[in-house]
């Protein structure tokens, strides 16, 4: 009975156990918030053949896969034509406000409820034109979803600094610790999906990678001479599913997490490079530092304190 109260205790901690350690927030916000106002002036030229009635792909055939109940853009174009408003307007007042919920989301000014509309908004973009949705996409909405959950604008923000209000007292672990654990499995069965099949372990995967269409455009670096040495191919292989599978057993044990988090993060410089593919990595380079890169500061911050403070008040409680 006494190893499940002190089991039971220990997860208690682990899972509720507040840590007064919040700078892992303010980078969160500050970070997202510009990769994704980045990625929308990115493809704000090509705005219309993306998501308009006159995009490359007609909206016809986006349709199919698309269910009735869902709001996508073109079903709001659509909505607002009934009251006079054309479609060029819509495009123009949607342009701005994304642009604008960024801007909000950045500086701290109410950006929970900033992130609630930009999310309802960057889905209605990525439902009503799916063929032109990946990896980022998917992650930019879970960011934003895990934004409406954190307190994220309650330090450093403009919010705070123009009402002059003081950050409040919240325990903010629950939600970091789901947002830690979410990002330990989604390796580790990206990891298990690779191993599985063989074309990881042969170096075939990373072969066809580096040599798709949309790959290697900016260093354009000449990797024929890897046919000649496959091992390379493999040996990257390897280790692409050692870091993803083991990232829920290193990524959390002490010794090992500060190297896991390299290597995770060079993987994702790697992919950024090479299969250009920037967005995306900066996104998974800013959920490891978010989550695992703070530990180290925020443990050695509970250490200090605690070689700062008297012996007797260690041991006696403070009322």
């Amino acid at each position: 009975m006494k190893k499940l109260n002190l089991i039971y205790t220990k997860i208690e901690n682990f899972f509720f156990k507040q840590d007064n350690q919040a700078e892992f927030l303010s980078f969160f916000r500050i970070s997202i918030g510009i990769i994704i106002m980045l990625q929308f002036l990115a493809v704000m030229a090509d705005f219309e053949k993306l998501f308009s009635s006159d995009s490359i792909i007609p909206q016809d055939i986006m349709n199919v896969f698309t269910p009735d109940w869902l709001i996508t853009f073109p079903k709001i174009v659509t909505f607002l034509q009934s009251f006079g408003i054309v479609e060029t307007t819509t495009i123009a007042i949607t342009k701005v406000s994304f642009i604008t919920l960024c801007i909000f989301i950045i500086t701290g000014f109410y950006s929970r409820i900033s992130a609630f509309i930009l999310l309802i908004l960057q889905i209605a973009l990525l439902k009503g034109s799916s063929f032109f949705a990946y990896g980022a996409d998917f992650f930019t909405s879970m960011s934003l979803f895990y934004l409406i959950l954190f307190p994220s604008d309650n330090s450093f923000s403009l919010k705070n600094f123009i009402f002059r209000k003081k950050p409040r007292e919240i325990n903010i672990t629950p939600v970091k610790r789901l947002f830690q654990l979410h990002i330990s499995i989604a390796y580790f069965f990206s990891g298990l999906d690779k191993a599985l099949g063989f074309n990881w372990w042969n170096g075939e995967s990373i072969w066809k990678a580096i040599h798709l269409p949309y790959s290697n455009r900016d260093l354009n670096i000449d990797f024929t001479w890897l046919a000649e040495h496959s091992y390379l191919l493999i040996i990257i292989g390897w280790s692409t599913i050692l870091i993803e599978i083991g990232y829920p057993f290193f990524i959390w044990y002490k010794k090992t997490q500060k190297t896991w988090l390299f290597l995770t993060v060079s993987m994702h410089i790697g992919i950024a490079l090479i299969l250009n593919l920037y967005y995306f990595s900066a996104i998974m380079i800013i959920w490891n530092i978010t989550n695992f890169y703070f530990e180290q500061s925020a443990k050695k911050t509970v250490h200090a304190a605690k070689k700062r403070m008297p012996t007797h008040s260690l041991s006696k409680p403070i009322i």
